[in-house]
């Protein structure tokens, strides 16, 4: 799926990306549109290695259960990789030292808790998982007020994704009225 050329109309309750194609109007879910740039940046970083990180003023402590510790014990180096820095301080405590940079000023803690609380045998990709939850909490919420400039940039970076028409959890990122069902709708035709 290619996404055509889009010219921004406007933002609808906070949430949805109003925008004209070439053949109608394009109605884009802001939060699952974000999430699938940002996971294909990371991916694209983690590719070549050169994940973006922000180190912390003042290392966290990071208390976890039994068993996310055993998960994090047992994925330290993937989560190494997206630029978690920890280190054991103590019994099932970590200082967090570093956070990947789309994570900056966001809930890093939750992205931790998400992975460590994900199944172990649950299936799929932990990398994969580790890039989906990073996206997903970095993006831009549903309800958040855009500028103009900010939503031009969002429809400019989909419009480069490989997968534009959903994010990584599977969602549709967008959903397209054409020209023709817009005609039939107000009986034109």
């Amino acid at each position: 799926f290619s996404l055509p050329a889009l010219r921004l109309l406007g933002q609808l309750s906070a949430s949805y990306i109003v925008a004209e194609g070439p053949d109608g109007l394009y109605l884009i879910d802001q939060h699952a549109a974000h999430e699938r740039i940002l996971f294909e940046q990371i991916n694209n970083q983690l590719s070549r290695q050169k994940i973006e990180i922000q180190g912390l003023l003042e290392p966290a402590t990071l208390e976890v259960s039994p068993r996310q510790d055993a998960i994090l014990k047992l994925h330290h180096r993937d989560l190494a990789e997206f630029g978690f820095s920890l280190e054991s301080f103590g019994e099932r405590t970590y200082l967090v030292r570093a956070v990947p940079v789309w994570l900056d000023k966001k809930d890093w803690t939750g992205v931790l808790r998400e992975i460590m609380d994900s199944p172990i045998g649950g299936g799929g990709d932990w990398r994969e998982r580790i890039a989906i939850s990073i996206a997903c909490h970095s993006a831009v919420r549903a309800g958040q007020a855009l500028s103009d400039e900010e939503m031009r940039n969002l429809i400019r970076e989909l419009e480069k994704t490989s997968l534009s028409n959903t994010c990584p959890h599977g969602r549709p990122t967008m959903t397209h009225l054409s020209s023709g069902q817009l005609e039939k709708e107000f009986r034109r035709v």
